[in-house]
């Protein structure tokens, strides 16, 4: 396990110690979203329904502070790899004071124009289905605030390697989430507002003791409080390098996302439900894949941090191969399991069919395309290469799943099915692009701090 891969970066025992964190990290997180799902379900299909559609908006306001917060794990990592002990402090502080800022904002956005967005966007749906949404929307952009100390710790945390710290803080503010759910969906019978609450509850205490790790005099690498608010315009450039062009795919992305639900919503609750729930039960298939992407930007961006440009891109398709491994064997472990693992969510007959269907559409290519389409991105991130990973995402998105995916489930009768397989042709697509850019070498060429 001590073997090097030629060079003094990383041994195979690094790396698999970095590793396993991360996919039990992964899995936590989407195991425990899949039973608060089902609890949700459980409640009312229209429940589950209105937390589907306001998704899109929570993860485009959740997305750009954690691109914020990846612009910082990538400028952490490259210091580390040059041993700068001190502009790590620095870097840590900025993307605390960076992440916690856009977050109160984002927030503050969303509460504010949280009835006209749903109403708007999604006017279509059920008049229940439409209060309980907003009343969702409300209750998760507020987490975010706390949710924000949680995840700028996260990326310092990432950025080190120190993996089974994150993992840690993973259980911990899950745990409590999963516990408090069960006590105020199952036990007060609190419907949405349930989830709402232990929600909060959750991310306010891992926030705070995520927060304590990093500035306790036991830290490994101990910020004070005039690292996070001390502005230091140099090191938040570096940071908002990365993370700007990042955020701005997240918020098309997600806008795009956004899109793709207003016409399944014309497909009725059903379709809506059945997304909404094989999106859910979908995240465990991927969640080690996600893992190796987590991965990719401490390791590459601690080989560009080294000047060890070569080693990057060795490690860089390395771990494409090893993603692609992974993907395979969760796809072998766990479509087997579907019937147990959807039993949770309790939905109808008409509606398990659907979802069964929606799962094997996406399990067909996702060996083939998955790995590269999502791994390369992150591995050319870490090398300052953000603006054509996110130029290349946008319109991959916009044209296959948005535009063709329009095309599939409503002018050609496909319904909800068609937009999962344009999801399949995206990753097809997506690949060949990456893979092109990655022989390049072009990526190899950006800088990213000074």
């Amino acid at each position: 396990m001590s073997k090097q891969l030629g060079s003094n970066q990383f041994s195979y025992g690094e790396l698999f110690s970095m590793l396993l964190p991360l996919i039990l990290d992964q899995f936590f997180i989407n195991i425990i979203g899949l039973l608060t799902t089902a609890m949700i379900s459980s409640s009312s299909q229209e429940s589950v329904s209105a937390v589907s559609l306001v998704s899109p908006l929570n993860m485009m306001a959740y997305s750009i502070f954690n691109a914020i917060a990846a612009g910082g794990t990538v400028v952490v990592a490259q210091y580390k790899g040059r041993g700068e002990t001190e502009k790590i402090r620095t870097a840590a502080g900025q993307v605390m004071f960076a992440t916690s800022l856009v977050a109160t904002v984002l927030c503050t956005l969303l509460i504010i124009f949280s009835n006209p967005l749903v109403y708007t966007l999604f006017g279509a749906a059920d008049p229940v289905v439409k209060e309980k949404a907003c009343n969702y929307l409300i209750g998760v952009s507020l987490s975010m605030i706390f949710h924000s100390f949680y995840m700028g710790s996260f990326a310092v945390l990432r950025g080190l390697g120190e993996t089974k710290t994150c993992l840690r803080l993973t259980m911990l503010i899950n745990l409590i989430h999963l516990f408090a759910s069960m006590l105020f969906i199952n036990g007060f019978h609190m419907d949405i507002m349930g989830t709402v609450l232990s929600l909060n509850i959750a991310r306010l205490i891992g926030g705070g003791f995520a927060v304590f790790l990093l500035v306790r005099p036991k830290s490994i690498f101990r910020i004070y409080t005039k690292d996070i608010f001390h502005i230091n315009s140099s090191m938040l450039r570096s940071v908002f390098k990365i993370g700007v062009p990042f955020a701005l795919e997240q918020v098309f992305f997600n806008g795009g996302g956004m899109l793709v639900q207003t016409y399944i919503v014309f497909l009725g609750t059903i379709s809506v439900a059945a997304n909404a729930i094989a999106s859910s039960a979908f995240s465990i298939l991927y969640s080690s894949g996600m893992a190796i992407s987590t991965l990719a930007i401490t390791v590459v961006g601690q080989c560009i941090g080294a000047g060890d440009k070569e080693l990057a891109k060795r490690y860089g398709a390395k771990l494409v191969w090893l993603g692609t491994f992974i993907i395979t064997l969760s796809l072998v472990v766990f479509m087997p399991l579907m019937p147990f693992i959807l039993r949770l969510y309790q939905a109808p007959e008409e509606t398990l069919s659907l979802i069964y269907n929606l799962l094997w559409i996406a399990a067909i290519p996702m060996p083939l395309f998955w790995s590269a389409s999502n791994i390369l991105p992150c591995v050319f991130r870490s090398a300052g290469d953000a603006n054509y990973s996110s130029i290349s995402s946008l319109i991959t998105m916009w044209v296959v799943r948005v535009g063709l995916g329009y095309l599939f489930a409503l002018p050609l009768g496909l319904g909800v099915q068609g937009v999962w397989i344009c999801m399949g042709i995206e990753w097809a697509v997506r690949t060949v692009i990456y893979y092109l850019r990655y022989r390049s070498g072009a990526w190899l060429t950006k800088n990213t701090i000074d």
